[in-house]
């Protein structure tokens, strides 16, 4: 007897082939740029690269946010046989907040904290610095500028270089004193949680009359800091 195959037949088969194309071709045109995770891919894509939601596997396994190829946004990673990172990405590495999960014989082990380009930067239950003490001073600021393990102290007098400066000591639980310039000194090699205490003594804008000056803070989170004080 001959087999034959009706229109609706026909159709199912078309539909089959066609979804077997696609998902063919998604997975050759839609690269994931991390190859850990570059055997398999299904979701979104841009340009032929993996863009928006999806799912990367080989031999690791990635799902959520991508950008460009790379995990970005919030996204979960699994090690094969290892432990599982939840949280936030950056072009492909873990940056911001996010939780590890590692599963031991005696029970899941969760460590929170922050990420910064791929390493762990701090406990999520710090902050990332704390002013401990200010004395005659206008403001302080502090503020993370890139990778690193250098402190920069900058001297402002109502918002400019203040030039007036006098017996200054910096006092610190690590690092290397330095000076690089006429407004500002430094301390590198510096590990964290790191703690300076600085004193100075300075004369006021029309040089009459002098102040003693204090300051003191914690830094938690490893990177290049700069520290602004303003009289």
């Amino acid at each position: 007897m001959k087999d034959t195959c009706t229109p609706f037949c026909m159709s199912l088969v078309i539909l089959f082939m066609a979804m077997t194309y696609n998902s063919s071709a998604q997975n050759d045109i839609c690269k994931v740029l991390i190859p850990e995770i570059s055997g398999t891919y299904s979701g979104d894509c841009k340009n032929g690269l993996a863009h928006g939601k999806g799912k990367a596997s080989g031999l690791d396994l990635y799902e959520g946010e991508f950008r460009k190829g790379l995990p970005h946004g919030i996204g979960t990673y699994s090690w094969t046989n290892g432990p599982v990172y939840r949280g936030e990405w950056s072009n492909g590495l873990r940056d911001g907040k996010g939780e590890i999960i590692y599963f031991t014989l005696r029970g899941d082990s969760i460590v929170k904290g922050i990420w910064r380009e791929g390493k762990f930067a701090r406990n999520d239950s710090l902050p990332a610095f704390t002013i401990i003490r200010k004395y005659n001073l206008l403001s302080a600021s502090l503020r993370r500028i890139n990778e690193g393990n250098i402190v920069i102290i900058r001297f402002h007098l109502k918002g400019q270089v203040n030039p007036r400066v006098l017996e200054l000591s910096m006092v610190s639980n690590n690092g290397v004193q330095f000076k690089a310039g006429s407004s500002y000194v430094g301390i590198r090699d510096v590990y964290f949680p790191f703690n300076l205490i600085v004193h100075y003594v300075t004369l006021n804008p029309v040089s009459v009359g002098a102040y003693d000056v204090e300051f003191e803070c914690t830094i938690n989170e490893p990177g290049r800091w700069e520290i602004t004080l303003n009289n």
